[in-house]
């Protein structure tokens, strides 16, 4: 039986195989969900540590929102290409949690973002010509770090 595979960005890309295998394509989106998952889980906790509705709250809790966010949609994308979705946090919610102080939590957060960020850009984008999947580079993360968006 020949294995189904999913166009990948091709030859502008060096050292990327033109076509991905669906069980290729959802093992990098379920990477991204978990990380995702776990930037989610991060910011709820860092929330905890600024007055409720303060602007800094206010503008990591609009962070959290879009993680969340982007865990449903990437779900859904997994589910498009005939994946399934995992269920597992990614283990930077435990590096993340073990950083003590404002500064250096937020600047780890940072660098995570930026990760996923480097991950996800059209690897997947074009499995689906016609029509961009549900979580495409448009709805993925605000390219600016969070210090730049928050006055924390």
């Amino acid at each position: 039986m020949q294995q189904k595979t999913v166009p990948d960005t091709g030859p502008n890309v060096p050292n990327v195989p033109d076509m991905l295998t669906v069980a290729e394509l959802a093992a990098l989106l379920n990477t991204l969900l978990e990380a995702e998952r776990a930037g989610a889980k991060v910011l709820t906790a860092f929330l905890d540590e600024y007055p409720r509705e303060s602007p800094a709250w206010k503008q990591l809790r609009e962070v959290q929102h879009d993680e969340a966010d982007n865990c449903a949609r990437l779900t859904q994308a997994i589910r498009d290409a005939g994946g399934v979705a995992s269920h597992a946090t990614g283990d930077f919610l435990d590096k993340a949690l073990a950083i003590q102080g404002r500064v250096p939590r937020l600047a780890f957060l940072n660098r995570g973002q930026a990760w996923v960020a480097r991950k996800s850009p059209q690897r997947y984008r074009a499995f689906r010509p016609e029509q961009p999947p549900a979580c495409s580079m448009q709805c993925m993360h605000r390219t600016s770090p969070i210090s730049q968006r928050a006055t924390l």
